[in-house]
């Protein structure tokens, strides 16, 4: 039977309300986020996304901590008014095989100058793999744009970068690369999870993001 060992908390915390990480080997508040240089979005598109953080942010909060606290072994959740988000998240059929490794996950990259934090990382039973997983809350109108009659459900963009960014510091932190990676996606009443994503298409597409971020920087 193969052991799973639970990897070891690092010495970086996140300030939550600037959602900057201080890391504490390096003694210094990294620049930089995964979810910053990942963000390619334009000003227009920006705004529009904090215009209704009001109604994101608190859904997205709520999940992911009640699937932290799950994963943690606690069976008193409150879900308050996402429950029906959370009770199919939890029904899915891959946490009867799932066994975390971390959860909320704070990693930090002193050379790059960046911080991050990984949702979810555990080994799957029953495909024998270590799967790094994202999660991603969907609102309401989600289920009507994404889940179409004809066409089933279609994953509303790609998190590679993302996760392809938490490989690096996995490595890089705790000398570990997951087998492959996964995004799920908690919708009201559904929760699907997409095709596995490949390793090194998730490193060769942060690779690449992480190139553009910088030749900006430069730029400025």
């Amino acid at each position: 039977m193969k052991t799973i060992q639970k990897l070891p908390k690092l010495p970086i915390f996140r300030h939550e309300v600037s959602h900057k990480y201080y890391c504490e080997k390096s003694n210094k508040w990294l620049k930089w986020s995964t979810t910053a240089v990942c963000n390619e979005l334009t000003e227009e598109a920006k705004f529009n996304i904090d215009r209704t953080r009001h109604i994101w942010q608190p859904r997205g909060e709520t999940i992911h901590t009640c699937l932290e606290q799950k994963m943690l072994g606690s069976d008193d959740i409150n879900m308050g008014e996402y429950k029906e988000w959370v009770v199919s998240l939890f029904s899915h059929e891959l946490f009867e095989h799932f066994e975390p490794m971390g959860v909320e996950y704070m990693m930090s990259n002193p050379e790059k100058d960046l911080g991050g934090q990984l949702d979810l990382i555990g080994y799957d039973t029953k495909a024998k793999k270590i799967r790094l997983i994202d999660l991603k809350t969907k609102g309401t109108s989600a289920l009507k744009y994404d889940f179409k009659k004809r066409t089933g459900w279609r994953e509303p963009y790609s998190t590679d970068k993302q996760l392809g960014c938490y490989i690096e510091m996995l490595k890089l932190n705790c000398d570990i690369e997951p087998d492959v990676c996964n995004t799920i996606w908690s919708y009201q009443g559904k929760c699907m999870l997409n095709e596995d994503q490949p390793v090194e298409r998730c490193k060769d597409a942060w690779q690449e993001a992480w190139e553009k971020f910088e030749a900006k920087q430069e730029l400025f």
